[in-house]
C-alpha cells in the first residue's frame, strides 16, 4: 500500500516538473515571425484616361511594413522612386501616354499598376494634306532590333501600319506609347501622329498597329471573317480596321498579318483568310480602302524576272483573288464591291521590289503589299521598297511606302433604266462621299439595269 501511494506522489511530481519545465522553455522562446505580406500599390492621381496639361502632381502610396516607395515610369522611362512627382507635361508631345507604378519589398514581392493620360497642352487642328505617304512595315518580333525606329524616321509615313507588334500593348500599350512619343519628339515640324494596337496575347509575332497623323475616327480589331459559306473563320493574327479622316474622307486603313510559313495546310488558310477579309471589306460597302499587309504570299504579277527567289511554296491564291475576280480558281472569293490595285507592282512593272529574305542567302520575295481600292486608282504618284542602311539589321521585311496624291474621293459610275432611279443612287452616295449621315441606303442592279431584289440588300451606318 505504501508502495502504491509513493508510486501516485511521484507520478505527480513529474507531471508537475514536466508542466513547470514546459511552461518555462515556451516563455524562453520568441514569438514566430509574422509572415511578410506584399506591398499594396495605390495611385491617388491622376486617374485612368485622365487629360493633363500643364504640371501636374503625380501622387502614389505604398502599405508595406517597410519604408517603401514606387518607382514611377512614363512611356516607359523610370522617371523618379518617390511617392510624389510634378510631372511638367508641356515637356511631352500632345497624345496618349503611359504611366506605370512599380513597388518591391525585400522579399522580391511586388505591385505594379499602369495606365494610360492624355496630355493636351496644344489646340486642337485637323491635319490635311494634298500629298501623304502611307508605309507598312513587319518589324519583326515586337522591334526586337531597334533599327526600325531609324528606318521609319527615314521614310517619315503620314500614316504607318507597322505588323508584329505583339508587347506593343503590354502594361498599357507602355512600348506603342513610348515610340509614338518619340516619333512626335523627332519629326518637330509634322503634325503629331496618334496611335492604335492590337491586343495580343504573349506572343511576339502577331498584332499590328497604326500611326496616322490624320485623325482616327475608330478602331476594330478583327478576329474573325466571314467565309463564302456563311461560316467565321477565326484568323491566325487578328486583321485591324481603322478609319482614317483623310482630308474630310473617312477611309478604312486595314492591317493585316496572313498565315505565315510554307505547306499546303498553310496555303490553305491564308487563302480562308483572304476571302473572309475580302467579305468583311464588302460588308462595308463602296468605301475608300487602304489594305497595308504582310500577305506572306506571292502575287500573280510575279513571273519571270520578277518571280520570288525561294525554295519556300507560299502560293498566289490570296494576292490572285484579289486582284482577278475572273481568275478560274480563286476569282469566285474576289470582291463583289471594290477594284483592288497592288500600288508598288503598277508603279513599278520591272522592278522585282523583293521586300522578305535579305537576311538569307537563298530567300528573296515580295509578300509585302499595299493595295487600294478603286477610290485611289488616280492617286498613285510613285512606291518603293526602304531597302538602304540600317534596313537590312532592323528587321527580316523591308519596309514597303506608297506616295499618295489626294484628288478626292469619286463617285462609282452606274447606269440607272430611269431618271428617278438615277437621282436615288447619286444622291445616296453623296451622303456617302460627305460620310457624315445616320445611315446610307443603296440599291444595287444588275447589269441588265434592274433591281436585284425588292429589299434593301446592304445598309450602312457611320459615326463620326
Amino acid at each position: 500500500m505504501n508502495v502504491r501511494k509513493l508510486a501516485i506522489v511521484l507520478g505527480l511530481l513529474i507531471l508537475i516538473v514536466s508542466f513547470i519545465f514546459g511552461v518555462t522553455l515556451f516563455m524562453g522562446m520568441e514569438p514566430p515571425e509574422e509572415e511578410n505580406q506584399p506591398p499594396q500599390l495605390t495611385v491617388a492621381y491622376p486617374s485612368e484616361e485622365a487629360s493633363l496639361s500643364g504640371l501636374v502632381e503625380i501622387s502614389a502610396s505604398v502599405l508595406d511594413e517597410e519604408n517603401l516607395t514606387a518607382d514611377i515610369y512614363i512611356d516607359g522611362e523610370l522617371i523618379t522612386s518617390a511617392n510624389k512627382y510634378n510631372w511638367d507635361t508641356t515637356e511631352y508631345p500632345d497624345g496618349r501616354h503611359t504611366l506605370r507604378f512599380y513597388v518591391e519589398d525585400s522579399a522580391v514581392q511586388s505591385d505594379t499598376e499602369a495606365f494610360e493620360v492624355l496630355v493636351d497642352n496644344i489646340e486642337d487642328s485637323t491635319y490635311t494634306s494634298d500629298t501623304f505617304k502611307v508605309m507598312v512595315y513587319n518589324v519583326k518580333e515586337s522591334g526586337e532590333n531597334s533599327n526600325w525606329i531609324a528606318v521609319v524616321k527615314q521614310e517619315n509615313p503620314d500614316i504607318l501600319l507597322l505588323v508584329e507588334t505583339g508587347y506593343f500593348d503590354d502594361d498599357a500599350n507602355e512600348d506603342l506609347n513610348s515610340y509614338t512619343s518619340e516619333f512626335n519628339e523627332y519629326f518637330v515640324n509634322e503634325a503629331p501622329y496618334e496611335s492604335y494596337t492590337a491586343y495580343v496575347d504573349s506572343f511576339p509575332t502577331t498584332g499590328e498597329a497604326i500611326l496616322s497623323r490624320f485623325p482616327i475616327i475608330s478602331f476594330t480589331q478583327i478576329d474573325y471573317v466571314p467565309l463564302d459559306d456563311g461560316s467565321n473563320y477565326y484568323v491566325t493574327h487578328d486583321f485591324i480596321d481603322t478609319v482614317v479622316d483623310i482630308n474630310g474622307v473617312d477611309v478604312h486603313v486595314f492591317g493585316g498579318h496572313l498565315k505565315a510559313s510554307g505547306g499546303d495546310i498553310n496555303q490553305n488558310r491564308r487563302e480562308l483568310e483572304s476571302e473572309g477579309i475580302i467579305n468583311y471589306m464588302d460588308n462595308l460597302g463602296p468605301v475608300p480602302i487602304l489594305y497595308l499587309s504582310d500577305q506572306n504570299s506571292y502575287s500573280p504579277d510575279d513571273t519571270g524576272d520578277l518571280a520570288p527567289e525561294s525554295n519556300m511554296l507560299l502560293g498566289y491564291g490570296p494576292m490572285t483573288m484579289m486582284l482577278y475576280p475572273e481568275n478560274a480558281t480563286y476569282g469566285e472569293h474576289s470582291s463583289e464591291v471594290h477594284t483592288f490595285i497592288d500600288v508598288f507592282r503598277t508603279l513599278n512593272p520591272d522592278d522585282p521590289g523583293y521586300s522578305f529574305g535579305h537576311q538569307s542567302d537563298d530567300t528573296a520575295n515580295r509578300i509585302d503589299y499595299i493595295i487600294v481600292n478603286q477610290y485611289f486608282e488616280d492617286m498613285l504618284m510613285n512606291s518603293t521598297v526602304s531597302d538602304v542602311p540600317p534596313a537590312d539589321p532592323a528587321s527580316d521585311h523591308y519596309a514597303v511606302t506608297a506616295l499618295l496624291n489626294w484628288t478626292g474621293v469619286s463617285v462609282p459610275e452606274v447606269t440607272m433604266e430611269d431618271d428617278s432611279n438615277q437621282d436615288t443612287f447619286f444622291e445616296s452616295t453623296s451622303l456617302l462621299h460627305n460620310a457624315h449621315q445616320d445611315q446610307v441606303i443603296i440599291l444595287a442592279y444588275d447589269t441588265s439595269h434592274q433591281v436585284m431584289n425588292t429589299e434593301i440588300i446592304r445598309r450602312f451606318a457611320f459615326v463620326k
